[in-house]
């Protein structure tokens, strides 16, 4: 996890972009500084030599014959040129930074007018070949002025480089607040907008976003609109059906058309409620009630439906602040789709409860057939079904499993799902704990 966090602002446009910048920059000084060198620098080098030849011929005029070590060490006092004079014996030097000959023979030689230059580094070494012997005159660099050089140079090149990091973070910042937008239109906050402060090119990418989530949001709503105004439309003819069919003599046709009926208006109901849900004028009765009463009062509506189910890991008492009419409609929702895709044989549908600090974790568990890995994201969607289908006698119309979504998220809580196939699913709810909420601690774990 650590290489993976190490690794990811490498991966980054933003570090790429650094990254080329720093290059160009590099390969820029470096083909800039070689055209220098042997362009400017080869002729100014050319220059320093010949005035060097004639200062050194000065220099030597005024150390006299025989040279005078006296004066020698006043020239160097004067201008911090070191000068070393070798006769036929050791000679004299006024500076031991001054190499002797037999050390130079690694430096880069040249010759100009019959001078020799030694050069290394940054320093270099005039050699005169005279009458009365050999001199060595050595110019020293003043360190401090280079460290002082070198300093200056390490702080322009960091203000180049964080005025870079500036320049690029301003200029890849629409690029992080379209990931702010997809982020939250993903996570369903389609009134999401990205701020429009940009007329480049990523500007208009921006626009674009805003102009394609803000037609995506009307389309939705004009597709839930469509829906609700349907659902609406349908309640009085079905009204009327139910009223004709007390007239009808009771037979097995009566029946069957009384069952249809009332699934449709059942789906009518799931469509309004979750409209309701999520309208802003949408409101829960909220009331502290106890769970466990109210599954007891629920599960005997179960009863003889196999493989059954029971109450595992279940504290005594299991104190929700929540609305309990639409906690009703989510366990009986679960509970119904466990017992559809649980084979008769099976284990029974169990539910447990674990408490957390700040939440009430309720679990329903079944060992049925499972649910597809690439399906266990979109089964909460609206109308979606896995039994592509749409057989009835094995599901509804996909609009149970939205609708306890919608009241997970009224409730400010989640609901969530883990499946294997062929092995069973859990569907795992967490309702936040309200103040006053006193749920028993240390409560078994559910059931493996």
């Amino acid at each position: 996890m650590g290489l993976k966090k190490l690794g990811r602002p490498l991966r980054s446009v933003f570090t790429k972009l650094l990254l080329v910048m720093g290059s160009m920059g590099l390969l820029l000084y470096m083909g800039i500084g070689g055209v220098y060198w042997h362009v400017i620098g080869e002729s100014r080098l050319q220059v320093y030599q010949e005035n060097a030849v004639k200062y050194t011929d000065y220099l030597i005029r005024e150390l006299g014959s025989p040279p005078s070590h006296k004066r020698a060490q006043d020239i160097t006092q004067e201008t911090g040129l070191g000068i070393r004079f070798i006769e036929n014996g050791p000679g004299w030097t006024t500076s031991e930074l001054v190499p002797l000959p037999e050390s130079l023979h690694s430096w880069r030689w040249r010759e100009n007018n019959g001078v020799q230059f030694a050069r290394r580094y940054n320093k270099m070494i005039v050699v005169r070949d005279t009458p009365e012997g050999k001199f060595l005159f050595s110019a020293f660099p003043d360190e401090t002025m280079m460290m002082g050089w070198l300093v200056t140079l390490m702080v322009v090149v960091g203000l180049v480089l964080f005025g870079a990091f500036v320049t690029i973070r301003w200029i890849l910042r629409p690029l992080r607040d379209l990931a702010r937008g997809v982020r939250a239109i993903s996570a369903g906050d389609l009134t999401y907008r990205v701020p429009e402060y940009r007329t480049d090119e990523l500007g208009r990418l921006t626009r674009a976003f805003n102009h394609m989530s803000g037609r995506i949001q009307m389309m939705l709503a004009a597709r839930e609109r469509l829906l609700l105004d349907v659902s609406h439309e349908l309640r009085s003819p079905l009204t009327r059906i139910k009223v004709a069919l007390e007239f009808l003599p009771p037979d097995d046709t009566r029946s069957l058309l009384r069952n249809d009926v009332e699934e449709m208006e059942r789906m009518i109901t799931e469509i309004l409620e979750n409209a309701r849900l999520h309208s802003r004028f949408g409101r829960l009765n909220k009331t502290h009630f106890d769970l466990r009463e109210l599954l007891e009062e629920m599960l005997p509506e179960y009863d003889g439906r196999a493989p059954g189910v029971r109450l595992a890991h279940f504290p005594d008492q299991v104190p929700l602040f929540a609305d309990p009419e639409q906690v009703s409609t989510v366990m009986r929702n679960l509970i119904t789709n466990a017992l559809k895709y649980t084979p008769a044989d099976s284990a029974p549908v169990e539910i447990s409860v674990e408490s957390q600090p700040l939440q009430t974790v309720i679990h329903v568990r079944d060992f049925g057939q499972g649910i597809a890995k690439d399906e266990l994201e979109l089964i909460f969607e609206p109308f979606y079904r896995t039994d592509r289908s749409r057989n009835k006698n094995t599901g509804g119309y996909g609009l149970g499993l939205s609708l306890c979504k919608a009241i997970m998220e009224a409730h400010e809580g989640s609901i969530a799902v883990n499946s294997v196939v062929n092995a069973g699913t859990i569907f795992t709810l967490n309702f936040p704990q309200h103040p006053e909420d006193k749920l028993e601690k240390n409560l078994p774990a559910p059931a493996a």
